[in-house]
């Protein structure tokens, strides 16, 4: 965060999943996540009101005016006035390059925003806090507003580089909501099993990742794979198993630095989300994406599946790095080559 002439920022990462997708949904699972080069940033100043801009939607609304979209921000900055206690007024203005001409990416923009701007706000209000007080307020808020998932959008987005994630006990937490009033005491509670760490790779490999031009319903997915976990619950074990140790093995190999092993556990991963894919209906790869991924030694979606970004591994002879095209058209021509 910065400050100057009155002016504040909070900055937030998109993310891209490396590993651990649908896993992650459960209490105690895994993930491993990487920022990427684009980033939201939210710039704070006094006013004589609270208003909202972003370069999104390109309009300024005020906090309380009825606007669809800006609904999630102006209750967030309403439920960050009852943490913080204040009732100061300040103009907001949220600079988004996690979508481009009303392209959605999977970067987690969602998630990103609000971090950006819970930074910016305690920032402005010269409240000390540290990433997990972020990650624990943005994900109150969302679990308060029926905004479900795994969180690990949030914690990819609070830090630059690399993050493991470790999902906290969902009926822990909700019992510690349901018993306490106070704001603070949640985010002051110890949230069993939530972990979230920098992880500083020593392995020289490249992912290139690009964007296949398809949208994805991650709610749709979600909601398939809460609709067959009763029916293979044994199948589902295996598979949440099996990610959590390919993650815990990623994470060991890209610290150590061993090329070789790093790229058969991306395969394994992959492998294991076709496993998931044999008997939950989920799909998780196209047929665009098959083939991107057949032209790297490894590779394998990032996030939900069947469309948004693909990731393809290879070693490099410089240090861990990640390419990022967003080019539709670009994916579409190197694939019709292939």
């Amino acid at each position: 965060m910065e400050q100057k002439n009155n002016i504040v920022h909070g900055v937030a990462f998109g993310k891209l999943y490396l590993a651990g997708e649908y896993a992650i949904l459960e209490d105690y699972s895994k993930a491993l996540l990487t920022s990427v080069p684009q980033k939201i940033v939210t710039t704070v100043e006094p006013s004589e009101k609270t208003t909202i801009f972003d370069t999104l939607h390109n309009i300024t609304v005020d906090l309380y005016e009825d606007n669809k979209n800006f609904t999630m921000i102006q209750q967030f900055i309403l439920f960050l006035n009852k943490y913080t206690n204040s009732e100061k007024t300040y103009s907001i203005k949220i600079y988004n390059e996690l979508h481009s001409n009303n392209k959605k990416y999977g970067l987690g923009s969602s998630g990103a925003v609000l971090v950006s701007i819970a930074k910016a706000i305690l920032t402005f209000e010269k409240i000390p806090f540290d990433n997990e007080t972020i990650f624990k307020l943005v994900t109150l808020y969302n679990l308060t507003h029926n905004i479900s998932g795994s969180m690990g959008d949030v914690a990819a987005s609070l830090n630059e580089g690399l993050t493991f994630y470790q999902k906290f006990n969902a009926s822990k937490l909700n019992y510690i909501i349901a018993s306490k009033d106070d704001i603070k005491e949640i985010i002051n509670s110890p949230w069993d099993g939530l972990t979230i760490k920098p992880i500083y790779p020593k392995a020289k490999i490249t992912i290139f990742a690009r964007w296949t031009g398809e949208v994805v319903d991650t709610k749709e997915h979600v909601k398939l794979w809460k609709e067959n976990k009763e029916n293979y619950s044994t199948e589902y074990v295996t598979f949440v198993s099996t990610s959590n140790k390919l993650v815990e093995q990623l994470v060991d190999e890209l610290e150590s630095g061993n090329e070789s092993f790093v790229l058969n556990t991306i395969n394994k991963l992959r492998e294991n989300l076709h496993y998931l894919e044999s008997f939950s209906n989920i799909p998780m790869e196209t047929a665009a994406m098959k083939n991107y991924i057949a032209s790297y030694p490894a590779g394998k979606q990032s996030g939900s599946g069947s469309g948004d970004i693909v990731l393809g591994f290879d070693k490099s002879d410089a240090q861990f790095n990640l390419i990022l095209n967003l080019d539709k058209f670009q994916l579409q021509l190197n694939l019709e080559q292939l």
